[in-house]
């Protein structure tokens, strides 16, 4: 791959400390060490400390923090970065060395079709990212820190026995439910770090044949690349927020069909899971889990249906257009999360939540419970029920546009072919904000 433009670009290993940092090879392992023992910290805690969610530092740190916050902001703002401080991916990293080693099963040619197109093994973490999700919301799991205990630990022991059986970080690509959210929403990210040439040193994933460090795609930043070639520059490198979905160099199906879960779990199930108990009166938590089964079926149901009338009208390829525009409905996921959960907690929240993290750690803070007043949390209400889904219709309609000029011939065709899309994700997100009514 080549160079980028350098008005684009920015090289942040000119800056002495930051080479140090980015490519001193004790450096991740000593983050590593702070990060393991806080999720360690964080887990006795949600099984010895308070049994109140707002006050227990496990629940916190993982809930209050960690993914709503950190987690998708970071995602948003510089793609895959997490992968650096991971503590999972430290904990991967270190057992697999005492495993056997072993290749990850894949799963490749004409028998790997569902709905007409070709998926792959990274499908497991869209299965694996939809059963991790439904038991902290459906099962009630987020509002109970004991159960939020049993449950890392659950998790922390499933890294272990992976990663002890396989090699190459296979837990961090194939079935962490967190990798593919991050190969996804990376693209939306207005920057990526990454080294500014081919390096010559493998991937330790073999993941790709590209051989450079990047927050973008399906990099885990084991940073083998930047401490064997400490010489080589690692650059900011500045794009068009969703450019990256536009120019992909391999579009996957399967990270098109995990943008899909992501429409169903984040905006449509929020919507369906808050009339669950009306719409499917069987009683908590079987109303719940109904409810979030439907949103995904409904969800690929509803794009599935679009994207048959957009290619029968266009002649655009089926799994081509399948796989470019699903990046139509990330924005919207995103921004519904970030404007009605993330940034609204934050203001009404943030305060108590970083208070009961810091003393969590033994650092005393007395922040107010919130970090906005009144007057802006009403404003930003308002924000996010006008402008904020205009804009995320507008970047989603602008990703589908861009790229449909690179499957057809003319604009005619690439209208014809993104038609039902547009239209589909106009509908889905005034119903959602609530434009046609309440649900009953």
């Amino acid at each position: 791959m080549g160079q980028p433009e350098r008005e684009w670009h920015l090289t942040l290993t000119d800056n002495r400390p930051i080479q140090f940092l980015l490519t001193n090879r004790y450096v991740q392992p000593a983050v590593h060490v702070v990060t393991v023992s806080i999720f360690a910290w964080a887990i006795w805690s949600a099984f010895m400390g308070p049994q109140n969610p707002d006050t227990n530092f496990g629940s916190v740190a993982f809930f209050g923090l960690w993914w709503s916050s950190v987690m998708l902001i970071s995602l948003v703002v510089l793609g895959r970065v997490w992968c650096y401080f991971c503590p999972m991916g430290a904990i991967v990293r270190f057992t697999q060395r005492f495993g056997l080693k072993r290749h990850f099963p894949m799963f490749t040619g004409p028998n790997a079709r569902v709905f007409g197109i070709s998926l792959s093994v990274i499908s497991i973490t869209a299965i694996t990212f939809l059963f991790a999700r439904m038991p902290m919301y459906k099962l009630g799991v987020v509002f109970s820190p004991r159960l939020i205990g049993y449950y890392f630990l659950s998790f922390t022991t499933l890294t272990v026995g992976v990663s002890l059986v396989f090699q190459r970080q296979a837990f961090c690509r194939y079935i962490c439910p967190a990798t593919g959210v991050m190969s996804v929403t990376s693209k939306l990210s207005p920057f990526e770090i990454r080294q500014e040439s081919e390096t010559g040193v493998p991937c330790a994933t073999l993941e790709y044949q590209s051989e450079y460090l990047s927050t973008d795609r399906r990099c885990v930043s084991c940073m083998k690349c930047t401490t064997q070639q400490p010489d080589e520059d690692v650059g900011l490198r500045v794009r068009w927020p969703g450019i990256a979905a536009v120019h992909q160099r391999i579009p996957l199906a399967d990270e098109a069909l995990l943008v899909i879960i992501l429409w169903a779990v984040f905006p449509v199930d929020h919507v369906l899971g808050d009339h669950a108990a009306a719409l499917v009166p069987l009683g908590e938590p079987w109303s719940d889990v109904i409810a979030y089964s439907v949103s995904v079926g409904a969800a690929i149901g509803a794009y599935l249906g679009a994207n048959a009338l957009g290619t029968w009208w266009s002649s655009v390829d089926w799994e081509a257009s399948f796989t470019r525009f699903a990046y139509a409905y990330l924005p919207f996921s995103i921004m519904y999360m970030l404007g009605n959960h993330v940034i609204p907690g934050l203001m009404e929240e943030g305060g108590a939540l970083l208070n009961v993290f810091f003393r969590g750690i033994g650092v005393p803070l007395a922040l107010p419970e919130a970090l906005a007043s009144p007057s802006t949390i009403a404003t930003w209400e308002w924000v996010s029920v006008t402008i904020w889904p205009l804009i995320a219709i507008l970047w989603g309609v602008a990703i589908v546009w861009y790229s449909a000029k690179f499957l057809t011939k003319s604009d005619q065709q690439a209208i014809k072919a993104i038609a039902p899309h547009v239209v589909l994700l106009v509908v889905s997100t005034a119903w959602i904000i609530g434009l046609f009514g309440p649900l009953h």
